[in-house]
């Protein structure tokens, strides 16, 4: 290569010489003319008259990845608070041993914010008496307390554009009732045998629903690709869950959303930042740029896929799945109330 520039300098020269003899000085373009740069590169005569070799142009940096985050949240069954009362002591009840395993008391979608859009809420449901009905609850004033349980578990969710598409979709429902005390506020309708009804109920826009047939509705209208079985009014918390997490769902998805081959150096940087979502000082989650902390919940979401998939002819590894779902919970609510609440965004 160096070579090949030097005689490329060397013919410059040549050309740049008035007394040179070179035959070539009859070439179309050659001539009187030849020192203009249409003819001889202006990095040439800095050459020959210099002796300053091209530089390469200077790297032009790249913005950092900004992942799209969609997740199912959900909150596993825990004793009866000893403040609830009679009414809500019975759904909890109902909740917890009239569905599948494992019991899950409530659903909610987590929704990434937009970089420049600090007025953003992260967490979107509704809850048994909430007077306003569905609404964004990450501005709610109890709700840092109620997020840092750690019942949380969270299973990512995959589509093009889904924030965005969630997002619009969720503030078309925000306002949606509870479903009232005279139905059981519609549990039953997602319990064998009346779920066999639950085709039948509205499940339009601002149509009365508990946290999991509500969840349903906005998934199936929003992402239609994610493809629930079943009518929203059909699933529970746990049936809901259990539909998203199947080893299915998390393969095609892991096989969509990760790389055939990474560099081992891509994965280790991956994992230094989703520990330090997760497991450094609240300091050091604060500290940690919007991109990098993006990149972090992404890291920790394909811990949940993989996790989630099956290894050869083996089933899911129950202990290894929950433990990622768990993890990946933690690091949605630290970069909610660390990462983005103390930096103002």
């Amino acid at each position: 290569m160096d070579s090949e520039f030097k005689l490329k300098a060397k013919r410059c020269e040549e050309l740049l010489d008035p007394s040179s003899g070179s035959s070539d000085r009859g070439i179309v373009g050659v001539g009187d003319h030849v020192g203009e740069d249409v003819v001889v590169p202006g990095w040439l005569k800095d050459y020959v008259n210099n002796g300053v070799a091209p530089q390469a142009p200077p790297l032009v940096s790249q913005a950092a990845p900004y992942h799209d985050c969609v997740a199912l949240m959900v909150m596993k069954a825990d004793a009866t608070s000893k403040d609830a009362t009679w009414g809500e002591a019975l759904v909890d009840t109902t909740v917890q041993f009239g569905q599948p395993y494992p019991a899950i008391t409530h659903v909610e979608m987590w929704i990434g914010d937009r970089p420049a859009e600090s007025s953003e809420d992260n967490h979107f449901s509704t809850y048994l008496g909430a007077k306003k009905g569905a609404l964004w609850t990450s501005g709610l004033t109890d709700s840092k307390k109620f997020y840092s349980s750690t019942a949380w578990s969270a299973i990512p969710i995959f589509a093009a554009d889904a924030e965005r598409r969630m997002r619009s979709e969720c503030n078309l429902h925000c306002g949606t009732p509870y479903p009232p005390a005279a139905t059981l506020w519609q549990y039953p309708m997602s319990i064998w045998p009346l779920r066999g009804l639950s085709g039948l109920l509205d499940d339009r826009i601002n149509a009365p629903a508990h946290c999991a047939a509500l969840t349903a509705r906005i998934l199936r209208s929003a992402l239609p690709e994610v493809a629930l079985l079943q009518p929203s009014h059909w699933y529970g918390p746990s049936s809901l869950y259990l539909e998203l997490s199947t080893p299915e769902r998390m393969e095609r998805t892991l096989a969509a959303q990760r790389p055939v081959v990474r560099s081992q150096a891509e994965e280790e940087e991956d994992d230094r930042l989703a520990d330090i979502l997760t497991l450094h000082s609240d300091d050091e989650v604060v500290e940690m740029s919007a991109s990098d902390a993006r990149q972090a919940l992404h890291a920790l979401s394909i811990k949940v896929l993989v996790a989630g998939s099956r290894e050869g002819d083996h089933e899911q590894d129950q202990d290894k799945f929950r433990a990622a779902q768990e993890r990946f919970a933690r690091g949605l609510t630290r970069y909610t109330w660390l990462n983005r609440k103390l930096n103002g965004r």
